[in-house]
């Protein structure tokens, strides 16, 4: 008998051992493949961290999944601009408390910017986007619910930089008010002194408890973190008393009284859990599962459910700067990261894995998105000219084990890797797809499964030879500064890869530092094409988003914007009757 086998009994006898669910009660059950890194307000970065903000955290203004565009959340409208584009005018709601029930004022505001600017707070990923955009927050003196932002310089993105910033509570994370002393220009220069007392207050701060914690997970959202048990599930709770529960707003309803994010990795379970109706919600299931799901007429009967497109990219990461000891230079050469991406089946694997709902793209742009460049063409599974490529890089099979070698600082080298990815069934089987397919050029990629944080972690130190990821997007503008800018690799942020030079990072400048949309365009057709011709990535594609959503509640909705649902407006109707599970 087959682990395979074996695996699939044992789930089968889990769940029939359950005692089947009440869904008549008013609680969301959302299915996840992985447990966030974290829920810290600031140093967590991963796309489950976000779909729980959602629920949990607040930002000024945020994107109305309908009409993408920007809307005031905890704004009574959308900011005003100065005559040079430099200054924005913000005022807050009046009616926004606390928990603690005290209201939200602009030094709320205020303390969170310097908090997210600030070298000392561990969030060197994503830092960049705001220290190359704000210079300063100024409250006005005469109103605490208003303030302004002023920006470096004019810039594409200053008008809603602040919306990426989830608001802090200052009387609770710094009740001393040690930052109130400390301005902009000293964090921005780095120059306030760090005493005793800053040092000991960013340990805390940075400390892993306030990432995981439910008792230290605050935020202004309806719902509250009550219970988290790793690697199994995270409950939110809905707060009693709510400021926004008064808000017509479909972004402020609160209507389940508990949301239960499960984490199920396995797709037979993920498929088994919607077929016994223990999941109301997932938009991570398979493909394949999904597809022979909606074959059921019990389950059609019980959930809506669609593939819909998404905003997304999936890629091979290549290491262009490494070490030179524990991980060796394989793909510094231009040629060899070309050469890999001409051994990549992708159209294959999209077809066997997906069956057909991925969309390829061979840009670092959507292409949703109307900056995408479509002039770039898509790279073709060629060996031969792998080969031809591998050759001419000087990477040759020089002893006859149909390996490719070189001499490396005196050392013959075979070119042998590791292919990191984060560990599931499906990314293994691709892995391994990849890997049979680029051993017919000369080359061996060994997989090497991993879980998230030290996946995440590792691509962040950049110690990794080549790894499967993918980046979570969204129909807003995605400030390349993160992603492609020489100081986020510098600074171990999210230029994992070692990509770019002054010619690049102009092009990124000049896209950011203009408001004329044309000048903002062929910046980024141009830098996705440097990105194409240097290869740091081998783009493939981007899945579709995979709903199914139980008829129990109404407001079913399904959005192309990241997360795709909103499980805060899932209202329960107590008339609907579910049908018997079937085999």
């Amino acid at each position: 008998m087959t682990n395979k086998f074996l695996i699939s009994i044992l789930i089968i006898l889990l769940f029939s051992c359950v005692e089947k669910r009440d869904i008549s009660q008013n609680t969301v059950i959302s299915h996840i493949l992985s447990q966030p890194d974290g829920l810290h307000p600031y140093n967590n970065n991963s796309i489950m961290r976000s779909y729980v903000f959602n629920y949990t955290q607040k930002t000024l203004i945020q994107l109305d999944f309908e009409s993408l565009d920007y809307i005031p959340d905890l704004l009574k409208e959308l900011p005003t601009s100065s005559e040079d584009n430099k200054t924005f005018y913000f005022e807050l709601k009046d009616n926004i408390k606390w928990d603690d029930g005290s209201l939200l004022t602009a030094k709320d505001v205020e303390f969170s910017t310097k908090i997210m600017l600030c070298h000392l707070t561990d969030n060197s990923q994503i830092r960049p986007i705001y220290t190359s955009v704000i210079k300063s927050i100024e409250i006005d003196p005469n109103n605490p619910l208003k303030f302004s932002m002023q920006a470096k310089d004019v810039n594409w993105t200053a008008k809603t930089i602040l919306g990426g910033i989830y608001i802090q509570q200052r009387s609770y994370w710094d009740p001393e008010g040690l930052f109130d002393n400390i301005s902009f220009e000293e964090i921005n220069s780095r120059s306030f002194e760090e005493t005793d007392k800053i040092t000991d207050w960013f340990n805390n701060f940075n400390h892993a408890d306030n990432g995981f914690k439910p008792e230290r997970l605050k935020g202004l959202g309806p719902y509250e973190v009550s219970e988290w048990e790793p690697s199994q599930y995270i409950t939110l709770k809905r707060k009693e008393s709510w400021w926004g529960s008064q808000e017509s707003s479909v972004y402020n309803n609160a209507f389940p009284e508990k949301i239960i994010f499960k984490i199920i990795k396995e797709d037979a379970s993920s498929y088994l859990a919607l077929k016994n109706q223990e999941i109301d919600v997932t938009i991570n299931i398979g493909t394949v599962k999904l597809m022979k799901l909606r074959e059921r007429d019990y389950f059609n009967k019980n959930y809506d459910s669609d593939f819909l497109d998404r905003y997304g990219i999936s890629y091979i990461g290549l290491n262009t700067k490494p070490d030179g000891i524990k991980h060796k230079p394989f793909f510094v050469d231009k040629k060899v990261r070309r050469a890999i991406a001409y051994t990549i089946p992708v159209d294959e694997i999209i077809e066997v894995m997906f069956h057909g709902k991925a969309l390829r793209q061979p840009s670092s742009v959507s292409p949703l998105k109307k900056w995408y460049n479509d002039t770039l063409a898509l790279i073709p599974l060629d060996i031969d000219k792998a080969k031809q490529l591998l050759t001419e890089a000087g990477w040759v099979d020089t002893d006859g084990d149909n390996i490719r070698d070189k001499v490396i600082n005196g050392v013959k080298t075979p070119f042998s890797f590791k292919f990191s990815y984060m560990s599931s069934p499906i990314s293994k089987e691709i892995v391994l797809m990849m890997k049979e397919s680029m051993y017919k050029a000369g080359i061996v990629a060994e997989p090497t499964p991993m879980d998230f944080s030290l996946f995440y972690k590792n691509a962040g130190d950049h110690k990794f030879d080549a790894m499967l990821a993918g980046w979570g997007s969204s129909a807003a503008y995605s400030n390349p500064m993160q992603l492609w800018h020489t100081s986020s690799w510098v600074n171990k942020g999210s230029n994992f890869c070692g990509f770019g030079d002054a010619e690049s990072d102009a092009l990124i400048e000049e896209a950011n530092n203009t408001l004329d949309y044309e000048t903002h365009k062929n910046a980024l057709l141009k830098l996705q094409a440097r990105i194409y011709e240097d290869q740091p990535y081998v783009f493939l594609w981007c899945t579709k988003r995979k709903f199914a959503i139980h008829k129990r509640f109404n407001n079913r909705q399904m959005f192309f914007e990241f997360p795709g649902v909103m499980l805060n407006n899932l209202q329960l109707n107590t008339s609907f009757v579910s049908s018997d599970i079937t085999q």
